[in-house]
């Protein structure tokens, strides 16, 4: 591309330079491909190019008109004028009048013209003689060059060749000026665009001459020639320019944002560079993307992309935009690296979310003048409000400015106007920080020609009135003495120009903040915004947003909560919630007052508006954290609103630590499929998370919080479940709840007025529970010898029934912690993990968070109510018959290890000898009974598998015939109703078809007695018209 543009010094009004490309020469294609190369080679051959040497060309001009102006006719003698007479053409076709094909021309310029071909019979073609004469490429001696030949060579080698194709012997046809005053405004010309560079001496100056050769190429002929146009933008010419690139293996996406904000149409350049694999990598398909979509933080739906790049090495194209404000998208694909070049004649930010969220903190530069034009105009009519002459006309271009559409009707004019009184009241309120006297606002009401403010203010909140009512009030609030002073000279209309004129000059000390207050107040309380600004109403709004972040901290636990505080929300408002984080985060959001959590799109809080209500809202973050985090590493959560006040936090600074209960256990299957019940006592009133994962990600649980065996709140997850938030209430005692009840109840009784009954406070007992769901933890082989030796150990740890439960716990968690001293309170709270315990295991985490200040005033420990039970059932056996627990280990192994005969001959005997006496049952704890729950159940698979063997006597027998003869009456009675209904039901059948075919039959007959009245009455018809012809003959013949 240097060596075509290194001749030439193109002008600094040319912003572009347009060449265009041959179709690549291409050996292995399809059949429409080489057609397309052998147009496309024949058409370029007849000007001068070659497809083996396709170099791009320079496209310099255009136009659409003859080089030569057409010769004039010869006038007509004035004696063919009179009565001309028409050619006529006599064919059976149509006549189509034909369309002169329109001139339409394109001016190319390139290194390598050569000789035209002449054909066989060694003249030039007729197209080429025709060109000779149009284009300036023709020569005074022509040479003849085979195809086969090289061009190149013959050029500048043969001195001939050389002094023939030199641009001096080139287009030296004449053109009238007509014809370059028209080039010249459309591309510059010769003169202006290929002018020759600035020689360094005056002697080489004389030598030097242009190297590029140009012609006129048809359309028609330039479209079958080239494939592509390309377009070289001059980067200096754009004063605004950003750029961003990245370099990173393997693939790498990102996403930016870009701001324009013009009140004029804009054109962006944007170039998009991508660096690919190479070597054996470079043989998978690989392509870089650039996206654009446009977006908006309030509003969560789906844009369609309005800019899209694909490429493999470099592309570029730009992107047009109206005026207004726009915020789009960004997101960039490429496999190894990229960069991006944005070039633009009006301002642009190209950054990344936080520095767009800036920008749009500011009015629209539409907004901004639109606002500086009402206010200019408001200005004006303060200055001249004494002066009689351009009062007038200044009112009207007010007007004109603040409404530019004309009302459909008077009463949507008058409501406009009023808003627009009510806004320059609130105006010069805020510039002035102070409540307006009685005359500055009956100034400002002559100012704008408008009511009380205040007054109107209570007629548009009453949205009852009719519209005859509305016009009637408004017709009544404009005083006499407003309408007085608005005129010219008046003592009133002095008086309230005096008090503008010392009143402007403060509001006049900030233009801009108070022309955008008085536009601003316009556009929100005004109902016909989408027509009144149509360009304004479609721009994203102005945003207010407010950030909160905390630090995250390196510690052993992966999962922690990083934020949760309550925010109030003053009134009815749109919000957006945005978060920051460098690592996987979760957000929750709970209305306080119901318990109910905000859905959740994906893992985002979906822009909604939030009513206002007591107790607020409460926002919970998790975060899952790495193996190393990055330094400085913060979590940052933004709420964005389109207005003012936005939620504030019930606290001055945010809590970034938090105290954790933690409770780590192996997975142990059961019946009822729980994984964990863990009681939870109040010491006072608290607020708490709980979260609960397994160590399967697949696993569903069933994560509840139950207040009196009453499930008070749940949620499901998979893999991972967390309540966000719970309000444990206290858990009073038993004698103050006696006291407080006895006291409301003699207090009520003494009232005689009061008919309530006396309230009771209900003792609170909280169980956290987590089950599993449609059986999704299956466990293997060894996975399941794991669980059923930790079942066995805990069976044995409960056989002992002197041993306090607290006791046992103890034990059991010393052993489990490789005896290290570990309680049960200490394995809480937040402490690292214990490297004894094995994670490749099926486990669970339990985790219980509060606030670091309220750490005792909760406690969370294993539900061992069952257990404790049936530990006092032991213990009062034992009580009653000491020693019965060593005998019954004692009897227990022999009494299993006997064959099963003798042990049924011992049963029987003795219950002969003493039917009364009473059976010890056998442990319900063994771990023989608990076996079998790990075992398949074959009993759809034995034949006669009952409990014990029964002997039968004669009336057993009898009873069992009875109960078989009445099944089998029962089944044939069964069987005897449903042949009926079957018998029933095909007769039904039968007389169905009998009916359909006699209806059919009816049909036909009726068919055939009409075919054949028809058929009857024709041939009377016909019969007649014979006979009528045969009388009238006869009566000519008498």
């Amino acid at each position: 591309m240097h060596a075509l543009i290194s001749p030439f010094s193109l002008s600094d009004a040319s912003e572009v330079v347009v060449c265009a490309s041959f179709y690549p020469f291409q050996t292995h294609c399809g059949a429409y491909e080489m057609s397309q190369m052998a147009k496309s080679a024949e058409t370029l051959r007849r000007h001068g190019l070659s497809l083996l040497r396709g170099r791009a060309v320079l496209v310099t001009r255009t136009r659409a008109g003859p080089l030569e102006p057409p010769p004039t006719s010869p006038p007509v003698p004035r004696w063919k004028l009179i009565r001309p007479q028409k050619k006529t053409v006599i064919t059976s076709e149509p006549q189509k009048t034909p369309l002169p094909k329109p001139e339409q021309f394109i001016e190319v310029a390139s290194l390598y013209f050569f000789n035209r071909f002449k054909n066989k019979s060694g003249s030039l073609s007729g197209l080429e003689t025709e060109l000779s004469s149009t284009v300036k490429g023709s020569c005074t001696s022509l040479m003849p060059i085979s195809e086969k030949e090289d061009a190149d060579c013959q050029e500048f080698q043969e001195p001939g060749a050389a002094k023939c194709n030199s641009p001096n012997n080139l287009q030296k046809t004449t053109v009238s000026v007509e014809d370059i005053k028209k080039d010249s405004d459309n591309i510059p010309n010769d003169d202006s665009v290929m002018a020759e560079k600035e020689p360094a001496t005056k002697e080489a100056s004389a030598d030097v001459q242009p190297l590029l050769s140009r012609t006129w190429l048809d359309l028609a002929d330039f479209v079958k020639c080239f494939k592509h146009l390309l377009v070289f933008h001059k980067p200096h010419f754009y004063p605004h320019s950003s750029q961003r690139s990245c370099f990173k293996c393997p693939m790498i996406r990102r996403e930016y944002y870009l701001c324009i904000d013009t009140p004029q149409p804009s054109q962006t350049l944007i170039s998009f560079s991508a660096l690919l694999f190479w070597g054996e990598e470079s043989e998978k398909k690989q392509e870089a993307v650039l996206t654009i979509l446009p977006h908006l933080w309030t509003s969560m739906q789906a844009q369609m992309p309005v800019f899209i790049i694909k490429t493999t090495c470099c592309k570029a194209a730009v992107l047009n935009l109206p005026k207004g404000r726009h915020l789009m998208v960004v997101h960039v694909r490429a496999p190894v690296g990229y960069h991006v070049l944005l070039c633009s004649k009006t301002p642009l930010s190209f950054e990344d979310e936080e520095t767009a969220m800036a920008e749009f903190t500011k009015e629209s530069a539409c907004f901004t003048e639109q606002a500086i034009a009402i206010y200019g105009a408001l200005s004006r009519v303060a200055a001249s409000l004494g002066d009689e002459q351009k009062l007038p006309a200044l009112r009207e271009t007010l007007k004109k400015a603040h409404c530019p559409i004309n009302h459909s009707t008077t009463l949507e004019e008058q409501q406009h106007h009023k808003v627009f009184g009510l806004a320059v009241n609130h105006m010069v309120r805020e510039a002035l920080r102070r409540e307006l006297t009685p005359d500055e606002r009956f100034a400002v009401q002559v100012l704008t020609q408008s009511s009380d403010a205040e007054t109107f203010s209570q007629t548009l909140k009453d949205e009852k009135q009719t519209s005859s009512d509305v016009q009637a009030a408004l017709e009544e609030n404009l005083e006499p003495a407003v309408l007085n002073a608005s005129e010219p000279g008046t003592k009133e209309n002095l008086n309230a120009a005096e008090i503008l004129s010392d009143m402007w000059p403060k509001i006049e000390a900030d233009t801009e903040k108070h022309a955008a207050i008085l536009y601003r107040y316009m556009f929100d309380n005004s109902e016909e915004k989408a027509q009144l600004y149509p360009s304004l109403h479609k721009e994203p709004p102005r945003i207010f947003f407010t950030d909160f972040s905390v630090p995250l901290r390196e510690t052993a636990d992966f999962w922690e909560m990083v934020f949760r505080e309550v925010f109030l929300v003053p009134r009815k408002m749109l919000l957006a919630v945005k978060v920051f984080s460098p690592v996987r985060n979760v957000l929750h959001v709970i209305n306080n007052d119901t318990g109910e959590e905000v859905k959740l799109l994906f893992t985002k809080v979906p822009p909604r508006v939030f009513e206002p209500n007591k107790s607020g809202y409460t926002f919970v973050a998790e975060v899952w954290k790495p193996q190393s985090l990055p330094a400085d590493a913060k979590w940052k959560m933004v709420l964005i609103g389109t207005e003012e006040p936005l939620p504030k936090m019930s606290r001055e600074t945010p809590l970034n630590a938090f105290s954790v209960k933690k409770f780590q256990e192996y997975y142990i299957p059961n019946k009822k499929n729980l994984i964990c019940r863990y009681l939870v006592q109040v010491r006072a009133e608290t607020m708490a998370t709980v979260q609960f994962q397994t160590s399967k990600s697949d696993v569903v649980i069933h994560l509840s919080i139950l207040d009196q065996d009453k499930e008070e709140v749940a949620n499901t997850g998979r893999g991972h479940v967390m309540i966000p938030l719970f309000h444990f209430l206290l858990q009073r005692d038993s004698t103050q709840e006696t006291s407080q009840q006895r006291l409301r109840t003699d207090d009520a009784a003494g009232e005689a007025d009061s008919d309530q009954p006396p309230l009771h406070t209900l003792e609170h007992k909280y169980v956290v529970q987590a089950q599993v769901l449609y059986g999704s933890w299956p466990l293997d082989k060894s996975e399941l010898t794991f669980a059923n030796m930790l079942k066995d150990k805990e069976k044995k740890e409960m056989r002992a029934p002197d041993r306090p439960p607290d006791e046992l716990q103890s034990s059991r968690k010393a052993e489990r912690d490789g005896k290290k001293g570990k309680s049960a309170a200490a394995s809480t709270s937040g402490s690292k993990q214990d490297m004894s315990f094995d994670l490749t295991k099926p486990h669970w985490i339990l985790r219980v968070v509060t606030e670091k200040t309220k750490t005792e005033s909760i406690e969370v420990k294993k539900d061992t109510e069952r257990s404790d039970e049936i530990r006092a059932i032991k213990n009062s056996w034992e009580k009653l018959e000491p020693g019965r627990h060593a005998k019954s280990l004692e009897t227990r192994p022999r009494f299993l290890n006997r064959p099963l005969n003798e042990a049924d001959d011992e049963t029987t005997s003795d219950k002969n000898k003493d039917p009364a006496a009473p059976t010890c049952d056998p442990d319900p704890c063994s771990p023989s009974e608990d076996f079998s729950d790990t075992l398949p159940d074959f009993s759809h698979l034995l034949r006669g598998q009952t409990g014990s063997s029964k002997l039968t006597d004669s009336q057993k027998e009898e009873e069992r015939d009875k109960e078989l003869i009445e099944k089998i009456q029962t089944y044939q009675c069964v069987r005897e109703s449903f042949l009926e209904k079957h018998k029933q039901y095909a007769s039904d059948r039968r007389e169905l078809v009998k009916q359909q075919l006699e209806m059919y039959q009816n049909m036909q007959e009726e068919r055939q007695k009409s075919l054949n009245a028809f058929k009857e009455g024709y041939e009377i018809t016909v019969l007649k018209k014979v006979k009528q012809p045969s009388k009238d003959a006869k009566k000519l013949e008498k």
